[in-house]
């Protein structure tokens, strides 16, 4: 028995996957909402309690701010005396660096002269010298001195050059004279200028002991010293940089600073810091209705809700939670059912769906980065709601960008606390927005409409603030940012719109704009090889537009898929007889069904072209749709005559393989195509001869059934007549007949 095969599932209309795209957007919003109480109130000082007056239900501690504390934490870092080991071995060291730099000139000295040895049997043959440069770099080895071979070379050049042969004596003593001067304080191993309290601590003789950082210096400072005290003396930047550097190895400090055991005696005492300097107590008064808020009422009220918040357990914040899931999921139910009613093109289609679902979860996602960012400002003008409302007007439509931004608008205000306050701006700068790009015609006009948000921003601004008695600085910092909201909003909408058009595959109305130019190679080919076709989709494209505006539908669209529905006809051009620029007729030469054939093949070769050059999957549905499912009357009735009685004519063979027009689009270039084909071959065009044609193609294209997969009503089909009647009749219009012109007839 042969296994049955499992149904193939259509992912783009997956109805599972429809439930999951809301879930799992819903769970990601009710993860954005702060782990804390909802905040009953945005309040700041200078603004007015508008609420009832708030009572102390318990008694609580009043936190200080956290600048005030931070301030005392410093205050008492500073005064911290940072803890510091003796170095007992590099002691005993330091004790003998006289011996030890003694030795190390002497040895330093010896270099020289046997250097100076070697310059003067340099010219000696070699069996006759006494020296080696084996032997020399034995005894540099010795030192165990980071010198150079230039370090040495500039030392011997100076001491030997010089007709004194004291200078290194001189050298030598003043090493000693200016080391000795070094360590007569004792050396820590940090900057000083680091060590704000003054004093170093240090444990001798398990006993903590404290000296003033004015009786030692850090070893940058005596290095400094060294490097002043040479290069005065020397006047000779070579010999100076040389003795710094001998004197370098000879620096011990005599306190290394303990890191671990400062940390530790800072957190011990910061800890100490107290975070509270008052109290509330229970049933106290902790701003009345109407009242100011000032600095100290602040500071109750934030430590008010900061102890509400610590008293929610982990019960109460699962149940917090999941009231917020019923929340969000009610906004996304509304928005279903609206879109399940109202956009059911959208509804079916997962991909326009987890579209619209990225550019909820991302006006969200700027909420909640706006209440986590620990900012004095009013960043919550920089929640780029415009940004919603320009994508989804472009990418879908104006009604929809409404709808969905009352649905954002709502979300984002709730994920800051229930900050409502920011609802009002971002929703009137939104659907003023709304309208700046409804009627895009160019990708530059999306600049445009920060004009709009500003002013929407503006006034909704201006209003609350005005009606709240809100300081003129508090006003003008959000309109800072409003301002600054409305500069950014068009560059991340631009942006975003190209990263949709491609991720997403989505054709927006200025795709459709950009497909609409002539100098596309698929346009460009169609007129040259095929320019009748051509010059019919130029004015069936003038049909469908007007047609398509009267009834409210997508003009733009509607006008493209007539400029790329007979694409096919690129292959075989001559075979269709608007492209036939001579008396003969290919199909003289073919029986029908093969000429039916031929003909029937265009829809199949213009969505094979149309996929090769990228063609969106919306202009292409106009291809196979702007035939349904329509015989091809001539050959069929041609067939039919000819037919041999013993024979059938099977009209499966002389129908177009479908599907039927599935939208207001493409049925309106259904008819547009039949019309303008009809009404050319019409001799004589009069009003009335048009109109009769226009009546009857309408009629039979409504009585086949091929108008019944659209949502064209029959108000729609009158409009859509009146208006083919209207364009028909200016084409075929009369023209006036000159003097001339009669006197030739």
């Amino acid at each position: 028995m042969p296994k049955l095969s499992k149904p193939k599932i259509d992912i783009k209309t997956d109805k599972t996957l429809k439930f999951f795209i809301a879930f799992a957007t819903a769970i990601v919003i009710t993860a954005m909402f702060p782990r804390t109480e909802t905040i009953e109130a945005d309040y700041t000082v200078g603004m007015i309690w508008g609420k009832e007056d708030l009572i102390a239900p318990f008694s609580f501690p009043i936190y200080k701010s956290e600048p005030v504390y931070q301030r005392e934490v410093q205050e008492v870092r500073n005064r911290i005396s940072p803890a510091f080991d003796i170095n007992e071995p590099k002691q005993l060291g330091k004790l003998n660096w006289l011996d030890s730099l003694s030795s190390f000139l002497t040895r330093a000295k010896k270099v020289l002269d046997y250097q100076n040895e070697i310059n003067k049997e340099k010219n000696l043959p070699e069996e006759k010298r006494t020296t080696s440069e084996q032997s020399l770099n034995g005894i540099k080895a010795e030192l165990n001195h980071a010198f150079s071979d230039s370090d040495w070379n500039a030392l011997y050049n100076i001491v030997y050059s010089t007709s004194s042969g004291n200078l290194f004596d001189n050298f030598r003593k003043k090493l000693i004279q200016t080391m000795t001067q070094a360590n007569n304080k004792q050396i820590i191993n940090i900057p000083k200028n680091t060590i704000q309290s003054g004093k170093i601590s240090f444990i001798k003789n398990k006993v903590e002991e404290t000296i003033d950082i004015s009786q030692v210096r850090d070893t940058l400072e005596v290095m400094q010293m060294l490097r002043n005290d040479y290069e005065s003396y020397f006047r000779n930047d070579e010999l100076a940089k040389i003795a710094l550097k001998i004197s370098g190895k000879f620096i011990y400090s005599d306190f290394t600073y303990n890191k671990e055991e400062t940390d530790k005696i800072i957190a011990s005492v910061t800890d100490a810091v107290p975070r509270t300097f008052g109290i509330v107590r229970e049933n106290e008064r902790i701003v009345s209705k109407h009242d100011p808020i000032n600095e100290a009422t602040k500071l109750k009220l934030d430590s008010y809700y900061k102890i509400r918040n610590e008293q929610m357990g982990g019960r109460d914040f699962w149940v917090q939670q999941g009231g917020r899931f019923l929340f969000v999921s009610l906004m996304m139910f509304l928005l279903g059912i609206f879109l399940f009613k109202m956009r059911s093109s959208v509804y079916e289609d997962n991909t326009k769906l987890i579209l619209l679902s990225t550019i909820i979860l991302l006006q969200c996602l700027f909420s909640y980065i706006s209440i986590n960012l620990e900012i004095n400002y009013p960043i919550e003008y920089l929640i780029f709601v415009p940004v919603a409302a320009m994508l989804l007007t472009i990418v879908f439509d104006s009604r929809l960008a409404v709808y969905t931004i009352i649905i954002i608008c709502i979300l984002v205000s709730a994920i800051r606390g229930g900050d409502y306050d920011i609802f009002v701006p971002n929703f009137a700068a939104s659907i003023l927005v709304v309208y700046s790009v409804r009627d895009i015609k160019h990708r530059t006009q999306i600049f445009i409409s920060m004009i709009y948000i500003i002013g929407g921003y503006i006034i909704a601004i201006l209003a609350i603030g005005l009606e709240r008695y809100e300081s003129f600085s508090i006003i003008k910092t959000q309109l800072y940012f409003a301002a600054l909201n409305s500069v950014l909003s068009p560059i991340l909408a631009y942006g975003l719109l190209l990263f949709y058009e491609k991720v997403f595959r989505v054709a927006t109305d200025l795709v459709f704009l950009e497909l609409s130019d002539f100098n596309h190679p698929l346009l460009r080919e169609l007129a040259s090889k095929a320019p009748g076709s051509f010059h019919h989709s130029v004015v069936m494209g003038n049909l469908s537009e007007q047609a398509a505006k009267e009834i409210g539908a997508n003009q733009i669209l509607a006008r493209v898929g007539c400029y790329y529905h007979d694409i096919g006809k690129i292959i075989s051009p001559n075979y269709f007889v608007e492209n036939q620029l001579d008396s003969r007729n290919k199909h003289e030469q073919l029986n029908p069904s093969l000429s039916a054939k031929m003909i029937i093949a265009h829809v199949k070769n213009g969505i094979k072209l149309a996929e090769k050059y990228r063609i969106p999957q919306e202009v292409i549905n106009f291809i196979p749709m702007h035939h349904g499912t329509t015989l091809v009357s001539y050959f069929y009735e041609k067939a039919r005559s000819e037919e041999d009685p013993d024979d059938t004519v099977h009209d499966y063979i002389y129908r177009y393989p479908g599907p039927k027009p599935h939208t207001k689009e493409t049925g309106i270039v259904m008819l547009a195509d039949s019309v303008e084909a009809a009404t050319r071959a019409i001799e004589d065009p009069t009003p009335a001869k048009l109109e009769t044609q226009i009546d009857e193609i309408i009629k039979s294209r409504f009585l086949d059934g091929e108008l019944d997969e659209c949502d064209l009503t029959l108000q729609d089909l009158i409009k859509i007549k009146y208006s083919f009647l209207k364009t028909v009749v200016g084409i075929h219009h009369h023209r006036i007949r000159y003097p001339e012109q009669v006197n030739e007839e």
